[in-house]
């Protein structure tokens, strides 16, 4: 029998299943694209055209890419080579990106958070699935969530900042009423009243430089000048509890593309954490190292370590071990890592021995830093 598409039964037939294929794609709350080899879109959702305000003639010979993907955070145009969907289309493998940006019809861009998946037909690569959902609301509550936590660590700070700074004081004071009592200055003491000068103005300047209103400008930074500055910090509250605060550094630059003061939150986080767990006397170390082209920043303490049932809620919205703890630092921590830059966190611990924090965020390709 010779079944041909014109025939009225098979014809409508067709028309039957492209549109139940229609509604099904219509009904799922994430945009979707279907794309081709090419990178030329054949197919989509109701939700993918409300969120882009691209439809079917503004596809028409136009890749993907030059719609949606063209630019990057800080407005610098994202050559095709370089696009990790394309990337994903050519290779016909899995991809997921938590933090990205989409362009609309209209010129404005949004956060987004995609997977691309393979297309197979009878074992042949056709093309990809990308599946995407806009993440303004939820950076919204991610923002508010990081200004409280940024506004509770200040407080902290300047507690143990108020301390800290009082010792040196003392010591120029002290030095101060030598020097009146003297006919002659003293050179040697003139040095350390420098030296005392100094370490105030470093301890108040990071504060300063931490409190300052907050830039989501992306900047490929070294990650052992972002240690070391929140090092000197965090000194002060380690101190007060008799805690010795250490960092060992890569001797090689580890650039990542980062908000800093992002990244000085996260390890603050972390750091604080590890010195609420601890006794008084001790040890906190902070290493970066290099690992499968990851930046990686390790905070370790030595602290009575966590049961494994609390570890695997570690980074739970207020959920916490602590007495006055709200569970909120974790959780933006575990944001600001994985959501903001494609990073994420290992945990390990052993009890009566310590626990390690891990943050792993993707190397940067080039070695400029500021």
């Amino acid at each position: 029998m010779d079944i041909r598409l014109g025939t009225p039964g098979l014809q409508d037939e067709v028309q039957r299943l492209h549109h139940m294929n229609q509604l099904i794609l219509n009904s799922v709350d994430q945009a979707i694209y279907g794309v081709d080899l090419r990178g030329n879109v054949i197919f989509w959702n109701a939700a993918a055209e409300k969120l882009t305000g691209y439809s079917m003639d503004d596809f028409k010979d136009k890749r993907i890419h030059d719609l949606i993907h063209h630019t990057n955070m800080n407005g610098e145009r994202v050559p095709l080579q370089h696009c990790p969907i394309n990337h994903a289309l050519a290779g016909g493998h899995r991809l997921t990106v938590s933090r990205d940006i989409f362009w609309r019809k209209d010129g404005a861009c949004f956060p987004v958070e995609y997977s691309v998946n393979p297309m197979i037909e009878k074992g042949v690569h056709i093309g990809c699935v990308l599946t995407f959902r806009d993440m303004t609301e939820k950076d919204k509550t991610n923002e508010l969530l990081m200004g409280w936590e940024k506004m509770t660590s200040v407080g902290q700070l300047v507690s143990g900042i108020a301390h800290e700074i009082k010792n040196p004081l003392t010591v120029l004071k002290g030095f101060l009423r030598l020097i009146a009592h003297s006919s002659t200055v003293n050179d040697q003491y003139i040095g350390i009243m420098n030296g005392e000068f100094d370490r105030i103005e470093g301890i108040v300047q990071e504060l300063l430089t931490f409190a300052k209103p907050e830039s989501t400008l992306y900047e490929n930074k070294d990650v052992r000048k972002i240690v070391e500055q929140t090092v000197v910090l965090m000194e002060p509250q380690a101190l007060e509890k008799s805690i010795q605060l250490v960092a060992f550094n890569d001797s090689e630059p580890l650039t990542v593309h980062c908000v800093e003061s992002q990244i000085k939150q996260v390890l603050i986080n972390l750091i604080k954490n590890a010195i609420e767990a601890m006794d008084n006397k001790g040890t906190i170390v902070v290493r970066t190292f290099l690992r499968d082209r990851m930046a990686a920043i390790q905070v370790s303490d030595q602290g009575p370590g966590i049961p494994e049932p609390q570890l695997q809620r570690i980074g739970e919205a207020f959920y916490t071990t602590k007495e006055n703890g709200t569970g909120l630092g974790l959780m933006v921590t575990n944001n600001i890592v994985r959501c903001n830059h494609n990073g994420y966190i290992e945990v390990r611990s052993q009890l009566g021995i310590g626990t390690s924090f891990t943050v792993f965020l993707p190397a940067a390709e080039t070695d400029s830093t500021g």
